[in-house]
C-alpha cells in the first residue's frame, strides 16, 4: 500500500509520495469510484469502459465481411430450434466453421444456454448482425399485389396467424374448424384490445424461443421484436398474446412487453 499526500493548488491538486513507476511516468491518469471513500487510480486506458466495449462489438457486427454476412444469412435460414451448434457444424464447410468462430469471437453470433437448450446451446444472431444483413426495403411496385385480409382463413393457412375483430368472428371460426382447435393445430386467445389472435402450432413453435430471447435483453414492443426477428408485427403480437397467457411474458405497460 502506498500513502499519497494531496496538496491543493490554484490549478488543481498535486500528489506526492511513493508512486509506482508506471503511474509516475504516465502523463494522464484515470480515477474510478468503487464505493463511498474508495477509488481506483490507473494509467489511462488500463480499464476498458463497459459501454465502449459494447460499442466496439456492435461496430464489429455491423462491419461484417461479405463472407460473414453470407453465413449469418445461412444461420437465419435455419429454424431457431434447429440451430444447435453441433448440428449446424455438420452442415458447414471448414471455411464456414472458421467464419463462425470469428462471428462468435466478436459476438455477432452468440451461443444461448437456457431452457431446453441448457446442455446443447443454440446459436442466436445478435441485433447488430441481423441489421447488417437485413435487406433494404424494396421500392413500391406500380402494380400492387393484393394482400390477404388478416381475418381470413387463407391468411392463417399462408402465414400461420390470423386476427379476428370480435366474438362473433371467433365463434364462427371455432364452430367451422373445431377439429383444428381441439387438436391444438390452431389456438386462439382474446387480448386486452378485445381482438382474437389465432396462431398455428407450427408458426408459434417456430418463433416463440426467438421472441423470448429478444425480450431477455430488454423490454420491447411487438414492432421492435418483429423487426429484429424478421416476422410481421401483428404475427409477433399474436405470439406475445399467447406467451402472456402462458405466463412467459409480462405486459408492463400498454404495448411494452418483458420476459416474466
Amino acid at each position: 500500500m502506498a500513502e499519497l499526500r494531496v496538496t491543493r493548488t490554484k490549478d488543481g491538486v498535486l500528489l506526492s509520495g511513493q508512486l509506482p513507476q508506471e503511474i509516475f511516468q504516465s502523463q494522464t491518469l484515470e480515477l474510478f469510484p468503487l464505493r463511498d471513500g474508495a477509488y481506483l487510480l490507473t494509467v489511462k486506458g488500463f480499464v476498458v469502459h463497459p459501454h465502449s466495449a459494447r460499442e466496439q462489438k456492435a461496430a464489429a457486427a455491423k462491419s461484417l465481411s461479405e463472407k460473414e454476412k453470407a453465413l449469418v444469412r445461412k444461420l437465419l435460414s435455419i429454424r431457431f430450434e434447429s440451430r444447435i451448434p453441433a448440428e449446424v457444424g455438420k452442415a458447414l464447410s471448414k471455411e464456414e466453421k472458421e467464419t463462425l468462430e470469428a462471428l462468435l469471437k466478436n459476438e455477432a453470433v452468440q451461443i444461448f444456454h437456457g431452457g431446453k437448450y441448457e446442455k446443447t446451446g443454440v446459436l442466436n444472431v445478435s441485433e447488430a448482425a441481423f441489421a447488417a444483413v437485413r435487406e433494404p426495403a424494396a421500392a413500391p411496385s406500380q402494380a400492387l399485389v393484393p394482400q390477404l385480409p388478416q381475418n381470413s382463413i387463407a391468411h392463417l393457412e399462408k402465414t400461420g396467424w390470423m386476427v379476428l375483430e370480435n366474438d362473433s368472428e371467433a365463434r364462427n371460426f371455432g364452430n367451422a374448424f373445431s377439429d383444428k382447435v381441439k387438436s391444438g393445430e390452431v389456438r386462439g386467445q382474446r387480448a386486452f384490445d378485445r381482438k382474437y389472435y389465432f396462431v398455428t402450432k407450427g408458426f408459434f413453435e417456430s418463433h416463440e424461443k426467438e421472441v423470448l430471447i429478444r425480450l431477455g435483453k430488454s423490454d420491447k414492443t411487438p414492432e421492435e421484436i418483429a423487426e429484429e426477428a424478421g416476422i410481421p408485427s401483428e404475427g409477433c403480437r399474436a405470439i406475445l398474446v399467447h406467451l402472456l397467457e402462458e405466463g412467459e411474458v409480462l405486459e408492463k405497460r400498454k404495448g411494452k412487453f418483458s420476459k416474466a
